[in-house]
């Protein structure tokens, strides 16, 4: 019996041994994953994006299950125009966070940077179908539909956010590239972007 509990008592202190060294471990790598995502955004910020990519890329390798980690080294990816890599980190990672749409956001900028604005629109409309209220990716469809020369759609997306008084400036645009430079929507839309351009400042009350 004695025996035994010598035995019990070294197993404990072997399994605790363990699980510190795992706590250990597991800190240094949060601790160091935190320095290169800081590092990562100075060289976004100086416009270092290779730089960036890289030290990203080995954050994402201490910590692949973080999505953070994974939506910032797809926008160094998508900085520095390397759209297929981008592609191919946005699917995975959607698979492992499929509530983060914007790494489906990411994939739709990056076919519509290259180019294909067909897939890029699909992708857009799959993601509007998962997030009705977003008014910005309306206004996104809006445009690449006129790329894509379905001015009824654009049109329609258009008057419905003037309904909802959402994206106003973008969707008169829209309306006066349609119905031409002469139209109602034309001096609407010249009068709204002289307003943001002067955007002058309220008169501040004096104190008493």
């Amino acid at each position: 019996m004695k025996r035994l509990r010598s035995i019990l008592f070294y197993a404990l202190v072997f399994f605790s041994l363990v699980l510190l060294g795992s706590c250990t471990t597991t800190a240094a790598k949060r601790e160091k994953n935190l320095v290169l995502q800081a590092e990562a955004l100075v060289a976004l910020d100086a416009k270092e994006y290779e730089q960036a990519v890289t030290i990203l890329e080995e954050a994402v390798n201490l910590a692949p299950k973080e999505s953070e980690g994974r939506y910032n080294l797809v926008l160094a990816l998508l900085a520095n125009r390397q759209f297929d890599e981008a592609i191919l980190l946005s699917e995975g990672s959607f698979s492992l966070f499929p509530a983060h749409l914007e790494f489906l956001l990411a994939k739709a900028f990056a076919y519509r940077e290259m180019g294909d604005v067909d897939t890029a629109f699909s992708l857009y409309t799959e993601i509007l179908a998962k997030d009705r209220g977003n008014s910005s990716l309306h206004a996104t469809l809006m445009e690449l539909a006129l790329e894509k020369g379905q001015t009824a759609f654009a049109k329609e997306t258009a008057l419905y956010l003037l309904s909802m008084h959402e994206e106003e400036a973008r969707a008169l645009q829209a309306l006066a590239t349609i119905e031409g430079e002469d139209s109602w929507y034309a001096f609407a839309a010249s009068l709204m972007k002289e307003a943001s351009t002067k955007s002058p400042e309220l008169p501040q009350e004096q104190s008493k």
